[in-house]
C-alpha cells in the first residue's frame, strides 16, 4: 500500500498511523468515516486530531487491526465506555477473555444504587412507635415516662441494632 493509502490520526497527542482500508474494516463507525472535510483534519500536519484518551484509543486501533476488542486495565470501565461511545463501537463486541474485567464496573454501581435505595427505604421509627414497641404507647403520649422508660429503648438499640447511632457504631 502507497503513502495516499495511510493516515495519520493524532489522539491526546500521541500520532497513530494506519491504513484507511483498516479503517474501513468496521464500518459506520467515526474512524471509518474519515475525510479531509471534518474540522479534525490538519492538512499542515496532514493528520487528524482527537483530545481523547490516547491509552483506550490505541486499544480501539488495533480493534480495527486484529478485529478484537480488548480492554485496557489502566482505566475504568466508565470511560471506556465512554471513548466507545464517541468512537462509536459496539462495548458488546469486548472479548469474552476481558469481558468479566470490563462489566465489573456495572455491576459494582448496580450494587450501589441498590444499596442506596436501601438506605433511602429505610426511614428510622419515630419515638412515638418506639414507645408503642414497648408497650408504653399512653404513658409516652400523656408525658409519663419515668426516666428507666426513656432511656431502655436507646440502650437495648445500642446493643441490637449496630448502627442506629453513634455511640452504637462506636461500640463496634
Amino acid at each position: 500500500m502507497d503513502a495516499d493509502n495511510r493516515v495519520i490520526i493524532n489522539v491526546g497527542g500521541i500520532r497513530h498511523e494506519t491504513y484507511k482500508a483498516t479503517l474501513k474494516k468496521i464500518p459506520a463507525t467515526r474512524l471509518s468515516r474519515l475525510t479531509e472535510a471534518l474540522a479534525n483534519y490538519d492538512p499542515v500536519l496532514n493528520e487528524y486530531f482527537f483530545d481523547r484518551h490516547p491509552g483506550v484509543f490505541a486499544q480501539i486501533l488495533s480493534y480495527y487491526r486484529s478485529g478484537k476488542l480488548h480492554y485496557p486495565t489502566d482505566v475504568c470501565g466508565p470511560l471506556f465506555e465512554e471513548e466507545l461511545e464517541f468512537w462509536g463501537l459496539d462495548s458488546n463486541q469486548v472479548e469474552p477473555c476481558c469481558w468479566m474485567t470490563y462489566t465489573t464496573h456495572r455491576d459494582t454501581a448496580e450494587v450501589l444504587a441498590t444499596l442506596d435505595r436501601l438506605d433511602l427505604d429505610t426511614d428510622k421509627p419515630t419515638e412515638d412507635d418506639i414507645m408503642k414497641k414497648f408497650g408504653w404507647g399512653d404513658e409516652y403520649q400523656s408525658g409519663d415516662l419515668n426516666c428507666w422508660q426513656r432511656i431502655q429503648p436507646k440502650i437495648w438499640a445500642l446493643f441490637d441494632e449496630p448502627y442506629s447511632s453513634t455511640p452504637a457504631k462506636v461500640r463496634l
